[in-house]
């Protein structure tokens, strides 16, 4: 008998609780397992009021950055589902990134199901006992907040909205749900109710650690912000930003994942923590995962090094032995709110200490220009590239980086408006992640910024695909060295003097012949340019940004680059 609408599944229910959950897609590569879900959107036709718009992705690390790059700008997390423990052996690159950056997503996979015969969902193809696992969550179960298997198509709704719930319940991360084919297809209860569970209040700073930890920053002679990504909502931008210049505070942000300060702020004096970390004598750590590399640069032995945060200590990385005097587990943005109040009742910062802090400033902001100019001939520098994507990006264009120059290279008017690679460092994440921010605000210059290495890592024919299907106008700008230039320099750290530091060609490292990235991209019909010289960046720039807003189209620049 042919199904109908009021046919109520376990697949009905997981939909219609991701949307009523606030999921704006779900992002799909499809399998036999789908066969549920796809009835389920197919008997609904258009209809978006019931579940989340799916968007097709051809890759499963595409999907989940894409997921990951959509909540940056939006704060919202999104739905991705993968096909069993293939599909998911590919999306872990992406969990991996999400994890460490703590983003939430609600990950989805099929399970192959689990019996041979007399149900709707039994298994009918040989793959389902070739897919069969003991344990598949256990692929992911490092890597998310919590997972399940869901067992009965009755209590779907609710776990979807559990684990909604959970992801978004601070410190925020990724949930697993697994889903044979069985109770998806099976009936299920009708669900008009609000989700069951919601997220829980972000918790309140202590107000004595807080009290302690604004008496020592008012009393210091040398204090240091350090910090690295901000709230997609930008309320820890807006509060740093202000605690730092009312209170005369320095603030280094260093390997950023999500820009906290404007480029232009008067406290902000750069990342270069082998100076300023030993000669300060009060650290507030701003919800940094890794705050400094410990071969590289420690605190003085007698300061007191402060961490704020919703985990504070990062109980999800095994090692990271930083100096903790005083670790406040809160919201982010509450703790900065509340120890500005503090600081205000101690007496103001001196004098001296801000114009130290407004004179770095001045020292690093001309370093970072002349760092551009000296790369602005020949085959250009990462530096001068990052300029010249800063003279077009307006007031709210966004980057999307990896392997490309680090933030201090790129004049940014305020917070979340560079966003890096996690400290994971899953390669092919910024392209398949701008396209999420990208789908997110369609109108929004969107630009990504990629090394020629981590362009190949991102499944570009994919990314492509995805651009052209969905009308998105990235602008896509490949670095191109032909090399693995992060394997050199890897090797460079710890052998300075060594064999592989006169070799013509480092072993392992070469990209070369380098493929015609131009041609990949016009695969999808993007409008393409190769760039040999410097100099004509900004005109071939200004050029993308007309195509880009005049005529939606995706755009790709090769982009001939010297070595790091």
């Amino acid at each position: 008998m042919t199904d109908t609408i009021d046919h109520f599944t376990g697949a009905d229910a997981v939909l219609s609780s991701l949307k009523a959950n606030g999921v704006d897609y779900l992002f799909v590569n499809a399998g036999s397992d789908f066969a549920p879900i796809i009835e389920s959107y197919a008997k609904r036709g258009d209809d978006e009021s019931f579940a989340p718009r799916p968007v097709i992705v051809p890759h499963e690390a595409a999907l989940v950055a894409m997921a990951h790059g959509y909540y940056l700008v939006t704060g919202r997390p999104q739905a991705a589902m993968v096909h069993v423990n293939v599909g998911l052996a590919n999306a872990v690159m992406g969990l991996i990134n999400a994890h460490a950056d703590d983003v939430p997503l609600i990950m989805l996979s099929g399970r192959t199901p689990l019996t041979e015969h007399d149900r709707p969902g039994a298994r009918r193809t040989p793959i389902q006992y070739g897919q069969e696992q003991f344990d598949q969550s256990g692929m992911v179960r490092e890597l998310v907040k919590w997972d399940y298997e869901l067992r009965y198509a009755e209590n779907a709704a609710n776990l979807v909205s559990r684990g909604y719930a959970i992801a978004m319940s601070e410190p925020v991360g990724a949930v697993y749900l697994s889903m044979p084919r069985e109770p998806l297809c099976e009936p299920a209860p009708v669900d008009r109710t609000p989700p069951i569970q919601t997220a829980a209040s972000p918790a309140a700073p202590n107000p004595q650690a807080v009290e302690q930890a604004a008496a020592w920053l008012a009393s210091a002679k040398n204090p240091l912000i350090i910090c690295q990504r901000g709230d997609p909502a930008g309320k820890v931008s807006a509060l740093l930003g202000e605690l730092s210049e009312r209170h005369g505070i320095a603030v280094s942000e260093v390997f950023a994942t999500r820009n906290v300060m404007a480029s232009d702020h008067p406290m902000l004096v750069g990342p270069n923590l082998a100076e300023l970390l030993p000669a300060a004598d009060v650290i507030l750590v701003v919800d940094a995962p890794v705050a400094w590399i410990e071969n590289v640069a420690q605190p003085d032995a007698g300061a007191k090094v402060i961490h704020i945060g919703p985990d504070p200590l990062f109980a999800r990385m095994p090692v990271r032995s930083y100096r903790t005097s005083l670790a406040i587990a809160a919201n982010t943005a509450n703790v900065l709110s509340a120890l500005d109040t503090a600081l205000g009742a101690h007496a103001p910062a001196d004098n001296k200490r801000r114009e130290v802090t407004l004179a770095r400033h001045e020292t690093y902001r001309n370093s970072v220009a002349k760092a551009a100019e000296a790369g602005s001939r020949g085959a250009a520098s990462k530096a001068w590239v990052a300029r010249c994507i800063s003279d077009i990006l307006g007031d709210d264009g966004i980057i999307f980086n990896e392997r490309g120059a680090p933030s201090p290279f790129y004049t940014l008017k305020a917070g979340n408006r560079f966003f890096g690679n996690t400290p994971a460092g899953g390669l092919g994440w910024a392209l398949p992640a701008a396209l999420g921010a990208q789908l997110a605000e369609r109108d929004r210059l969107v630009v990504c910024v990629v090394g020629d290495g981590s362009y190949m890592f991102a499944n570009p024919v994919a990314c492509h695909q995805v651009a052209e299907a969905h009308g998105l106008p990235l602008l896509t700008v490949i670095l191109n060295n032909g090399a693995w230039d992060a394997v050199r320099l890897s090797t460079l750290e710890v052998y300075p003097e060594g064999f592989a530091s006169r070799a013509n060609q480092t072993p392992m490292s070469s990209l070369s012949p380098s493929p015609d990235y131009c041609s990949v991209a016009a695969g999808s019909r993007a409008w393409t340019r190769l760039v040999e010289d410097a100099e004509d960046l900004p005109a071939v720039l200004a050029e993308a940004l007309n195509v880009i807003r005049n005529d939606r189209q995706q755009v790709v620049l090769n982009v001939r680059v010297r070595p790091d």
